[in-house]
């Protein structure tokens, strides 16, 4: 009885070995992470509770995720929120269209999640060097109810 317990211990064991080698050793892909583009304005009041549940969705799959706030006009509270969520190791990015120096765009162009405000600001995101080649960007107009339907909660 004793030697079919050390046998079904053993085995997974074992089993749990392999698949750590495999994972380890089975080659180098290339992995899609996400990196969530948040559109946010001066009327966003929820936008810790975005960061919050995006940052527990990550911890919680062990999925690698980015964040950056594209800022369209937010509020000073939500700039705090933000520069304490980076204080706290949260690494936050966060793109500024106020001045010329911070984003390179202060021709009052309307960026929203779809057509050419979308293609002009991942193009920018990518010239910036906050979207890489390994980043699928999900961009969220926190303003349009449809695309919270993008965010993983």
């Amino acid at each position: 009885m004793l030697e079919l317990l050390l046998l079904v211990i053993g085995c997974y064991a074992a089993a749990a070995l392999l698949v750590h080698l495999a994972y380890r050793f089975g080659g180098e892909r290339k992995k899609l992470r996400k990196h969530y583009v948040l559109i946010a304005d001066g009327r966003q009041p929820h936008l810790e509770w975005y960061l919050r549940s995006v940052h527990s969705f990550s911890s919680w799959t062990g999925s690698d995720i980015r964040l950056t706030v594209f800022d369209r006009g937010m509020t000073d509270e939500s700039k705090a929120i933000i520069d304490r969520w980076n204080r706290e190791s949260h690494s936050v990015g966060m793109l500024r269209t106020d001045t010329g120096e911070a984003s390179g765009v202060t021709d009052g162009k309307s960026y929203s999640s779809s057509g050419d405000g979308a293609v002009h600001l991942l193009w920018l995101l990518q010239s910036r060097g906050i979207v890489s080649e390994r980043d699928y960007p999900v961009l969220v107009d926190l303003q349009n109810p449809e695309d919270l339907s993008k965010m993983p909660f």
